[in-house]
């Protein structure tokens, strides 16, 4: 019958039918069998694998953790995070160097010893380090580790690198590992550090956080260029070195080292600074040379007011931060007491306010008579001018200028020339909004309080720049800047551009005043007869060893009395000014800062030997 409704013969369709019926029920017990095997196999793998648990947990053995080993042994190799480079392009994070990594895998039993000891000792022998350290590091591996000392990993010579390369072993590779800080590390303060920071990803980085591109357990910038650049710096995703093995810790056969990598021809970015390492470097170890325990020193192009170098001190070392220390501090930005360096200031108004003529002469004795105020020569400078009574960094010629100017006068010349402000780029970036490229950076303060301008008293200690007067040094220097354009205020960059990975610009900071003001501060002729009175202060004044240096130099000395953290009294001892004086191409600031009374200024000395940075830096780039 079913050839006959195959081959389309008339057939009852009663028939036809149950032949359709009789079929279905074929094919419905074929699949009931189907089923039913699946069935009996699963339940046999099911028995399998709980009888298996059972022999292995009554071994020690947890097979939940073998089947992660089997996967994979990761290390991450690159954070994957954007590097910071100075103005010619040159590293000053992310450094890449040769590493020694080990993978933990199962030795396996080779006669009487274990394979890889005698491997491990002579690497050993190639690093310099004694076997039994290397071997108790090797053997107390649960992940993949790169070789360490001092907490940082240790770079390879190409010889090292080559010897242990030849000894073919599967766990040890040399592989290219990125360092995010150097030993020493330049300009470690501005650079700042990255670090956990869970309440920071969730108030800043909302919405990153929600989308799972940032974790609670996320690095992210915690102070310097790191903090304020991290919306640039923040990475696309991991290099990864993976080492596939099973649940014996053997390597698969045919997989062996996989990387992993993030393909983007435009990411991470490159944040590019103003910075010249090689003289930040070299000014960081005359600051070292010197002794500097506590200090800074900022170097502005004199042509735009672009941050060459800051260095501060004490030295900080990024990779192992302790916020319980101050070292992490960048002093470079941070105001303090500025002593005499403040009477620039005050010339300045006493200058544009005419409250002095030309050729005036001023006595000075030794005391101003009133309020205790004394001079630093006590036996008294006798009768000066003012350019005079600037050189030789007179008391008494700036306390009686100050009282003929007033308190409101002397406070609006100092915030007009870039004080009691906050003098950083600061200005409208992509895709963020007002943005300040130095973290951490203070205002600064001529007054305390309003009532104080109005207080004789106070009015001759702000003159030169005592009582409640504070200056960072980024604010000095740019006050060099000031005058070296005539009275135009300019804004210091410390980054000037960003970049994509293959170096195509992305954003460039553009040279700016300070704020929305056009106006100069001061008249160009004012502006010109201040640097002629530093040039004195060098040829005739308190900066007269300066002469011997590499360049003419100008400038200005100062020294701030304070009080120590112990109680005892101290010094800021500070030195500005320019170089060379004929044709200026750098403005800088000194601060050696909470000297004990009594120790030796060595402000002008470092002074100098960052000036004679500069000059054999300058002659070395001349063709």
């Amino acid at each position: 019958m079913d050839s006959d409704i195959r081959e389309g013969r008339n057939v009852p369709a009663e028939q036809r039918d149950e032949a359709v019926q009789l079929k279905k029920n074929r094919i419905f017990i074929a699949l009931l069998m189907i089923v039913g095997v699946l069935l009996l196999w699963n339940a046999r793998l099911f028995w399998i694998q709980v009888a298996a648990a059972r022999s292995f947990a009554g071994r020690g053995i947890d097979l939940v953790e073998n089947s992660v080993i089997q996967r994979e042994k990761g290390l991450v190799l690159d954070s994957g995070r954007g590097d910071i480079y100075d103005r010619d392009g040159l590293p000053l994070t992310g450094t890449t160097l040769q590493a020694l990594t080990f993978f933990p895998m199962k030795e396996e039993m080779d006669g009487e010893e274990r394979r890889g000891t005698k491997e491990t000792e002579q690497i050993a022998r190639i690093l310099n380090v004694a076997p039994p350290q290397l071997l108790a590091f090797v053997d107390g591996l649960k992940t993949p580790q790169v070789w360490k000392r001092d907490g940082r990993p240790v770079a390879l010579t190409d010889a090292q690198a080559q010897r242990i390369e030849a000894l073919g072993l599967t766990n040890v590779r040399v592989m290219p590992y990125k360092q995010r800080y150097g030993l020493p590390q330049a300009a470690g303060q501005l650079i700042g550090y990255i670090g956990q920071n869970p309440e920071r990803v969730t108030r800043q980085f909302t919405d990153q956080f929600h989308k799972g591109e940032l974790q609670l357990t996320s690095k992210i910038g915690n102070a310097g260029l790191e903090k304020t650049f991290e919306p640039w710096l923040q990475g696309i995703g991991v290099r990864t070195v993976a080492l596939f093995t099973d649940a014996a810790r053997r390597p698969l056969g045919g997989l062996d080292l996989r990387e992993v990598a993030p393909d983007n021809p435009y990411y991470p970015l490159k944040v590019i600074t103003t910075l010249d390492r090689t003289l930040q470097s070299r000014i960081e170890e005359r600051m070292d040379q010197l002794g500097i325990a506590q200090g800074a020193v900022v170097v502005l192009d004199a042509n735009n007011a672009d941050v060459t170098a800051m260095a501060s001190r004490p030295y900080f070392d990024p990779e192992h931060v302790d916020l319980r220390q101050e070292d992490w501090s960048n002093r470079a930005v941070k105001a303090v007491a500025p002593g005499s360096i403040f009477k620039t200031v005050t010339a300045a108004a006493a200058l544009e306010e005419h409250v002095t003529e030309p050729g005036e002469t001023f006595l000075c004795e030794g005391a101003l008579g009133q309020y205790g105020f004394t001079c630093w020569n006590k036996e008294g400078h006798g009768r000066l001018t003012l350019e005079e009574g600037f050189a030789q960094s007179c008391n008494i010629v700036f306390a009686k200028v100050a009282q003929r100017l007033g308190g409101d006068k002397l406070e609006q010349y100092a915030r007009k020339l870039g004080l009691e402000v906050p003098v950083g780029w600061t200005g409208e970036a992509p895709n963020i909004g007002i943005f300040h490229q130095l973290d951490g950076e203070e205002q600064g303060q001529i007054y305390h309080s309003e009532a104080l301008k109005k207080d004789g008293g106070a009015l001759v200690q702000t003159a030169i720049g005592q009582r409640d007067v504070l200056v960072s040094p980024l604010q000095a220097a740019n006050l060099v800047v000031t005058l070296l354009h005539q009275g135009k205020v300019l804004s210091p960059r410390v980054v000037e551009e960003i970049r994509f990975r293959n170096d195509r610009l992305y954003y460039k900071f553009p040279v700016q005043r300070l704020g929305t003001a056009k106006e100069r501060a001061i008249q160009p002729a004012t502006a010109r007869t201040l640097l002629d009175y530093m040039g004195e202060v060098v040829d005739s004044g308190t900066g007269r060893s300066l002469r011997s240096a590499k360049w003419e130099l100008a400038g200005k000395s100062g020294t701030a009395q304070v009080t120590l953290k112990n109680g005892r009294p101290g010094e800021n001892h500070w030195f500005i000014g320019f170089g060379p004086a004929d044709h200026p191409r750098y403005a800088v600031a000194v601060l050696i800062k909470d000297v004990p009374e009594g120790m030796p200024n060595k402000s002008v000395a470092l002074f100098k030997d960052v000036m004679n940075v500069l000059a054999v830096s300058e002659q070395a780039a001349k063709p």
